[in-house]
C-alpha cells in the first residue's frame, strides 16, 4: 500500500476496474491506492479528472 501511494505521488495511478462507471459518454473510476477520481480519455488511457472549484479555476486531485 505504501509503495502504491508513493507511485501516486509521482503520477503513476492504478485504475480500480472493479468500480468503473460510465458517465457522460466516457468511463470514470478512482485510483486503487489514493482514491483520486480519473476519467478515460482514450481507450486504455486514463487522466486525473479536472474539476472546477467554486469558480476559482480548474483544479485537479492528485
Amino acid at each position: 500500500m505504501k509503495m502504491g501511494l508513493l507511485a501516486c505521488a509521482f503520477g503513476r495511478h492504478s485504475v480500480d476496474r472493479a468500480n468503473m462507471r460510465k458517465a457522460g459518454g466516457s468511463h470514470v473510476c478512482k485510483c486503487r491506492n489514493c482514491k483520486t477520481p480519473m476519467e478515460e480519455i482514450e481507450p486504455h488511457v486514463w487522466q486525473v479528472l479536472q474539476i472546477k472549484d467554486a469558480g476559482l479555476g480548474p483544479r485537479s486531485f492528485g
